[in-house]
C-alpha cells in the first residue's frame, strides 16, 4: 500500500502535464486564428492576382507626334495643395510630396529633375530627357520656342 500512496503523492512530472496542456491550447488558438483569417487572405490574394493580370501598362506617351500629350489638368497649386495635405506646416516636405505627385503625372521621355513652373500659367514644366523640349499644360515645345519663362519650383 505504501507504493500506491507514494505514487499518488509524488508530484514530479506534473510540470510536463501542464506544458502539454498549454502547448495544445496554443496550437488550438493558432488553428482557430488561421481558420478565421485564411478566407480573407485568400480573397485579397485573389484580388491582387486579378489586378496584376488585368493591369495595362502604357509604354508610350503623347498624342502621335503632334506636340500634345494627355495632361492630368493639375496645376502647380494643385500639386502644392496635395503636398500641404500630406505634410502640413513643413514647407520642404510639402514641396517634396508635391513634386512626387508631379513626377507621377510626368510624360514618358521627360524628367522633373530640376522642377520648373511657368508663373504665367501656373503649370509645371517638364524637361525632355535629351534636354531639347519642354512639356507643360498638355503641350510640348522646343525649349527655344517655349512661350513662357519657367522658373525653379520648390522650397
Amino acid at each position: 500500500m505504501s507504493y500506491v500512496t507514494n505514487y499518488l503523492s509524488d508530484e514530479s512530472g506534473a510540470v510536463t502535464v501542464d506544458w502539454v496542456v498549454l502547448t495544445a491550447g496554443l496550437v488550438g488558438l493558432g488553428l482557430a486564428t488561421m481558420a478565421v483569417v485564411s478566407s480573407g487572405v485568400e480573397d485579397l490574394s485573389g484580388d491582387v492576382g486579378s489586378q496584376m493580370e488585368n493591369q495595362v501598362i502604357s509604354t508610350s506617351f503623347g498624342g502621335g507626334g503632334d506636340g500634345s500629350w494627355t495632361w492630368s489638368g493639375r496645376t502647380s497649386q494643385d500639386y502644392y495643395n496635395i503636398g500641404a495635405g500630406l505634410a502640413p506646416g513643413n514647407n520642404g516636405a510639402t514641396y517634396y510630396w508635391a513634386q512626387q505627385e508631379a513626377i507621377a503625372d510626368m510624360p514618358e521621355g521627360y524628367n522633373f529633375d530640376s522642377p520648373l513652373v511657368d508663373p504665367a500659367t501656373g503649370n509645371v514644366v517638364y524637361t525632355s530627357n535629351d534636354g531639347t523640349t519642354y512639356a507643360s499644360g498638355g503641350e510640348s515645345w522646343a525649349i527655344e520656342d517655349y512661350p513662357g519663362t519657367p522658373v525653379y519650383w520648390g522650397a
